[in-house]
Protein backbone atom coordinates (compact mmCIF):
# COMPACT_ATOMS: atom_id res chain seq x y z
CA UNK A 1 0.00 0.00 0.00
CA UNK A 2 2.73 2.30 0.99
CA UNK A 3 4.70 1.62 -2.56
CA UNK A 4 0.68 2.24 -4.29
CA UNK A 5 0.47 5.90 -2.74
CA UNK A 6 3.75 6.85 -3.48
CA UNK A 7 3.27 6.05 -6.99
CA UNK A 8 -0.04 7.60 -6.87
CA UNK A 9 1.32 10.54 -5.86
CA UNK A 10 4.27 10.89 -8.34
CA UNK A 11 1.53 10.57 -10.84
CA UNK A 12 -0.27 13.54 -9.22
CA UNK A 13 2.80 15.85 -9.83
CA UNK A 14 3.79 15.34 -5.78
CA UNK A 15 7.42 13.74 -5.67
CA UNK A 16 7.72 15.09 -1.75
CA UNK A 17 4.42 15.22 0.74
CA UNK A 18 3.59 14.89 3.99
CA UNK A 19 1.53 12.21 5.21
CA UNK A 20 -1.22 11.99 7.99
CA UNK A 21 -2.31 8.54 9.16
CA UNK A 22 -4.84 7.05 11.81
CA UNK A 23 -4.58 3.25 12.62
CA UNK A 24 -4.17 1.37 9.99
CA UNK A 25 -3.26 4.44 7.89
CA UNK A 26 -1.09 4.66 10.44
CA UNK A 27 1.11 2.02 9.70
CA UNK A 28 0.73 2.63 5.54
CA UNK A 29 2.11 6.04 6.57
CA UNK A 30 5.24 5.46 8.96
CA UNK A 31 6.16 2.08 6.06
CA UNK A 32 6.00 5.37 3.40
CA UNK A 33 8.34 7.40 5.19
CA UNK A 34 10.58 4.34 6.24
CA UNK A 35 10.82 3.05 2.61
CA UNK A 36 10.74 6.19 0.88
CA UNK A 37 12.62 8.78 3.26
CA UNK A 38 13.37 10.88 0.13
CA UNK A 39 9.31 11.48 -0.58
CA UNK A 40 7.79 12.04 2.51
CA UNK A 41 9.15 15.40 4.42
CA UNK A 42 6.67 15.15 7.94
CA UNK A 43 4.37 12.04 8.94
CA UNK A 44 1.89 12.48 11.57
CA UNK A 45 0.48 8.77 13.04
CA UNK A 46 -2.79 8.63 15.00
CA UNK A 47 -3.31 5.75 17.95
CA UNK A 48 -0.62 3.29 16.83
CA UNK A 49 2.81 2.37 17.61
CA UNK A 50 4.58 0.28 14.91
CA UNK A 51 3.26 -3.11 14.09
CA UNK A 52 5.89 -5.06 15.30
CA UNK A 53 6.15 -3.54 18.72
CA UNK A 54 2.49 -3.66 18.85
CA UNK A 55 2.47 -7.59 18.61
CA UNK A 56 5.37 -7.55 21.45
CA UNK A 57 2.65 -5.33 23.49
CA UNK A 58 -0.29 -7.72 23.30
CA UNK A 59 -0.36 -9.29 26.13
CA UNK A 60 -2.31 -9.36 29.67
CA UNK A 61 -5.26 -6.96 30.08
CA UNK A 62 -4.02 -5.35 26.19
CA UNK A 63 -4.80 -8.36 25.09
CA UNK A 64 -8.08 -8.32 25.27
CA UNK A 65 -8.67 -4.61 23.74
CA UNK A 66 -6.36 -5.69 20.32
CA UNK A 67 -8.83 -9.14 19.54
CA UNK A 68 -9.35 -8.24 16.12
CA UNK A 69 -5.27 -8.86 15.90
CA UNK A 70 -5.77 -12.33 16.05
CA UNK A 71 -8.89 -13.24 15.35
CA UNK A 72 -9.25 -11.39 11.78
CA UNK A 73 -6.22 -12.90 10.95
CA UNK A 74 -7.13 -16.86 11.03
CA UNK A 75 -7.21 -18.05 7.64
CA UNK A 76 -9.96 -17.73 5.63
CA UNK A 77 -12.51 -18.16 5.64
CA UNK A 78 -12.92 -18.61 9.02
CA UNK A 79 -13.15 -14.91 10.41
CA UNK A 80 -15.00 -13.75 7.19
CA UNK A 81 -17.89 -15.83 8.26
CA UNK A 82 -17.88 -15.16 11.17
CA UNK A 83 -18.04 -11.87 11.18
CA UNK A 84 -20.25 -11.28 7.97
CA UNK A 85 -23.28 -13.03 10.25
CA UNK A 86 -23.62 -10.55 12.41
CA UNK A 87 -21.83 -7.79 10.22
CA UNK A 88 -24.35 -4.63 11.60
CA UNK A 89 -23.93 -6.26 15.36
CA UNK A 90 -19.72 -6.36 14.75
CA UNK A 91 -19.68 -2.92 13.31
CA UNK A 92 -21.92 -1.03 15.38
CA UNK A 93 -20.14 -2.94 18.78
CA UNK A 94 -16.75 -1.79 17.32
CA UNK A 95 -17.86 2.02 16.55
CA UNK A 96 -19.59 2.18 20.27
CA UNK A 97 -16.51 0.38 22.43
CA UNK A 98 -13.61 2.04 20.65
CA UNK A 99 -14.74 5.29 21.41
CA UNK A 100 -14.43 7.37 24.21
CA UNK A 101 -17.24 9.91 23.63
CA UNK A 102 -20.67 8.59 22.91
CA UNK A 103 -22.23 9.02 19.88
CA UNK A 104 -18.77 10.21 18.51
CA UNK A 105 -20.29 7.98 15.36
CA UNK A 106 -23.45 10.02 13.93
CA UNK A 107 -26.30 7.48 13.63
CA UNK A 108 -25.73 8.66 9.71
CA UNK A 109 -22.23 7.88 9.64
CA UNK A 110 -22.34 4.47 11.26
CA UNK A 111 -25.01 3.95 8.50
CA UNK A 112 -22.92 4.70 5.83
CA UNK A 113 -20.02 2.77 7.24
CA UNK A 114 -22.44 -0.18 7.61
CA UNK A 115 -24.02 0.09 3.73
CA UNK A 116 -20.17 0.06 2.65
CA UNK A 117 -19.55 -3.02 4.75
CA UNK A 118 -19.85 -5.29 2.24
CA UNK A 119 -18.37 -9.16 1.90
CA UNK A 120 -15.92 -7.50 -0.55
CA UNK A 121 -14.70 -4.72 2.24
CA UNK A 122 -15.17 -7.67 4.70
CA UNK A 123 -12.58 -9.84 2.95
CA UNK A 124 -10.52 -6.99 2.68
CA UNK A 125 -10.32 -5.88 5.89
CA UNK A 126 -9.51 -9.63 6.91
CA UNK A 127 -6.24 -10.06 5.20
CA UNK A 128 -5.38 -6.64 6.11
CA UNK A 129 -4.84 -8.19 9.54
CA UNK A 130 -3.26 -11.02 8.15
CA UNK A 131 -0.64 -9.25 6.30
CA UNK A 132 0.15 -7.00 9.40
CA UNK A 133 0.79 -10.36 11.03
CA UNK A 134 2.28 -12.36 8.16
CA UNK A 135 4.42 -9.83 6.51
CA UNK A 136 4.57 -6.37 8.70
CA UNK A 137 5.38 -7.49 11.88
CA UNK A 138 8.67 -9.78 10.52
CA UNK A 139 9.36 -6.35 8.16
CA UNK A 140 9.08 -3.74 11.60
CA UNK A 141 11.27 -6.68 13.60
CA UNK A 142 13.85 -6.67 10.77
CA UNK A 143 13.95 -2.54 10.14
CA UNK A 144 14.22 -2.23 14.18
CA UNK A 145 17.26 -5.15 13.97
CA UNK A 146 18.74 -3.09 11.14
CA UNK A 147 18.70 0.34 13.24
CA UNK A 148 16.27 1.88 10.70
CA UNK A 149 14.91 4.82 11.25
CA UNK A 150 12.42 7.24 9.97
CA UNK A 151 14.44 10.49 9.16
CA UNK A 152 11.80 13.16 8.65
CA UNK A 153 10.13 15.18 11.77
CA UNK A 154 7.29 12.86 13.32
CA UNK A 155 3.86 14.03 15.06
CA UNK A 156 1.86 11.25 17.38
CA UNK A 157 -1.09 11.74 19.13
CA UNK A 158 -3.41 9.34 21.07
CA UNK A 159 -6.74 9.70 22.80
CA UNK A 160 -6.26 9.74 26.29
CA UNK A 161 -9.34 7.47 26.95
CA UNK A 162 -7.88 4.63 25.09
CA UNK A 163 -6.76 2.67 27.86
CA UNK A 164 -4.26 0.37 25.85
CA UNK A 165 -2.44 3.22 24.99
CA UNK A 166 -2.36 5.00 28.38
CA UNK A 167 0.69 4.82 29.05
CA UNK A 168 1.98 6.93 25.71
CA UNK A 169 3.28 5.91 22.44
CA UNK A 170 6.16 8.15 22.80
CA UNK A 171 9.22 5.49 24.40
CA UNK A 172 8.26 3.29 21.62
CA UNK A 173 8.47 5.56 19.09
CA UNK A 174 11.88 7.13 19.96
CA UNK A 175 13.28 3.93 19.14
CA UNK A 176 11.93 4.62 15.45
CA UNK A 177 12.61 8.46 14.91
CA UNK A 178 14.71 11.17 16.66
CA UNK A 179 12.66 14.31 15.63
CA UNK A 180 9.41 13.47 17.30
CA UNK A 181 6.95 15.45 19.28
CA UNK A 182 3.27 14.24 20.37
CA UNK A 183 0.80 14.10 23.18
CA UNK A 184 -2.61 12.47 23.90
CA UNK A 185 -5.57 14.39 23.28
CA UNK A 186 -9.30 13.98 24.76
CA UNK A 187 -10.62 10.98 22.89
CA UNK A 188 -10.57 7.65 22.59
CA UNK A 189 -9.76 5.65 19.38
CA UNK A 190 -11.70 8.20 16.69
CA UNK A 191 -9.65 11.42 17.24
CA UNK A 192 -11.10 12.96 14.29
CA UNK A 193 -14.30 12.27 14.90
CA UNK A 194 -13.69 13.15 19.01
CA UNK A 195 -11.28 16.05 18.98
CA UNK A 196 -11.28 17.53 15.76
CA UNK A 197 -10.65 21.14 17.15
CA UNK A 198 -7.77 19.72 19.33
CA UNK A 199 -6.22 17.01 16.16
CA UNK A 200 -6.65 20.37 13.50
CA UNK A 201 -4.65 23.03 15.22
CA UNK A 202 -1.64 20.05 16.45
CA UNK A 203 -2.13 19.12 13.01
CA UNK A 204 -1.50 22.66 11.25
CA UNK A 205 1.17 23.87 13.43
CA UNK A 206 3.40 20.73 12.33
CA UNK A 207 2.63 20.69 8.96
Amino acid sequence: MAAELVELMAQLGFERFSVVGHDRGGRVAYRMALDYPDRVGRLAVLNIVPTGDQFERMAGDASIDYYPWFFLAQPPPFAERLVSASAEYFLRHTLDSFAGTPDAISPEAADRYLRAFTPEVISAMCADYRAAFHIDRPMDVEDRRDGNKIRCPVLVHWGADEGSLADGPLAVWRRWAEDLQGGSLPSGHFIAEEAPEELLASLRGFL
